[in-house]
C-alpha cells in the first residue's frame, strides 16, 4: 500500500497488528509444543509443521520480499535473515553484522526496515534512564515467531532444560507481552535494561514493570541479579521473575516469582498492567 502511495486514511483510521496464535486463544496450551511449532494457525495443528514452516520461509518470506521489489539482492537478504535469526534476543551491532554479510550498515538497517514493515520482527530498546549504573543503548531485534525463527536457526527439537529452550521461553513470554498490550490497546513502550557491568532485565514495560524470564523450575537469588540492581534505582513499580516454578512467592526484598501460566493468566487479566 505505501509502494503504490494508497491513502493510508491518516487521522480516519486505527492502525492494530495480528499476531501468531497467543497463548490465550489456543485450548490446552501445550509449552513444548508452541515453542517448537510457534503460533502461524495453519502451522500450529499440522503434523508436518517443519515442512510447512520451510515453505513458508523459502517460498514466502524470501519469494514475497523480491515480488515486492523490496530488495534486490534475495541471496543477500536470505542470507541477512539467517543471521538475526541466530542472534534473536540479541543487542544489534551493526558493525558487527555487516561484516558478517559483507554489506555497509546502510544495507543492513534497510533490511531491518523491511522487517519492521511486513511486520516480521520488531526492536526492543535498551532503557537508559538508570543513573547508578550506565546503561546499553543498543537495541536487540527479534522476529515475530517462534517458528519461525526456530527454522531460520535450523534449530532441531527443542527440549527441557536445553540453552536452547531458555532462548525461546524468554522470546515466548516477550511476543506474549507484546501482544497483550497491542490487543488491549495499552499504547506503553516496552525496552530491557542492560548495564555496561552486565546487569540485565529481559524486559520493562513503560515504568510499571520490570520482568525477568528464567527457564527454571526453582528461581533463586542468582536470577534475580538485574532485577536488585534495577530495583536500587526506584524506576520501576513492580518486579516479576517468570518462570518454571510450580508455585507462587514473593522475595524478602518484594520480587514477585510467578509460574509462567500464572503469569499469562494475570497479564490477559490486566493484573500485571
Amino acid at each position: 500500500m505505501k509502494r503504490k502511495s494508497v491513502n493510508l486514511l491518516a487521522g480516519r483510521a486505527w492502525q492494530t497488528s495480528l499476531f501468531p496464535l497467543s497463548w490465550m486463544e489456543i485450548p490446552k496450551f501445550n509449552l513444548i509444543k508452541y515453542l517448537n511449532k510457534g503460533g502461524l494457525p495453519a502451522i500450529y495443528e499440522s503434523a508436518e509443521y517443519h515442512e510447512e514452516l520451510s515453505a513458508y520461509v523459502n517460498l514466502y518470506l524470501k519469494e514475497e520480499i523480491k515480488n515486492e521489489a523490496l530488495t534486490r539482492n534475495v541471496p543477500a537478504f536470505a542470507e541477512f535473515l539467517d543471521l538475526i535469526a541466530l542472534s534473536n534476543g540479541q543487542e544489534i551491532n551493526y558493525e558487527s553484522f555487516s561484516r558478517d554479510l559483507q554489506t555497509s550498515p546502510n544495507t543492513l538497517k534497510n533490511y531491518i526496515e523491511i522487517l519492521n514493515d511486513t511486520l516480521l520482527g520488531f526492536a526492543l530498546p535498551g532503557y537508559t534512564k538508570t543513573k547508578k549504573r550506565k546503561a546499553t543503548s543498543r537495541a536487540k531485534y527479534y522476529l515475530f515467531d517462534l517458528g519461525v525463527t526456530n527454522v531460520l536457526c535450523q534449530r532441531g527439537v527443542l527440549k527441557k532444560k536445553s540453552e536452547l529452550f531458555g532462548k525461546a521461553f524468554e522470546h515466548f513470554i516477550i511476543l506474549e507481552i507484546r501482544a497483550f498490550l497491542s490487543y488491549s490497546r495499552k499504547h506503553i513502550d516496552m525496552s530491557y535494561w542492560r548495564s555496561t557491568s552486565q546487569m540485565e532485565v529481559d524486559i520493562i514495560i513503560g515504568n510499571e514493570v520490570a520482568i525477568e524470564i528464567k527457564a527454571t523450575e526453582l528461581a533463586q537469588d542468582k536470577h534475580f541479579k538485574g532485577l536488585h540492581a534495577l530495583k536500587e534505582e526506584k524506576l520501576i513499580k513492580k518486579y516479576i521473575t517468570v518462570s518454571l516454578d510450580k508455585t507462587k512467592r514473593v522475595t524478602k526484598d518484594g520480587i514477585l516469582i510467578l509460574p509462567w501460566e500464572l503469569f499469562l493468566k494475570k497479564l490477559w487479566k490486566e493484573e500485571i498492567i
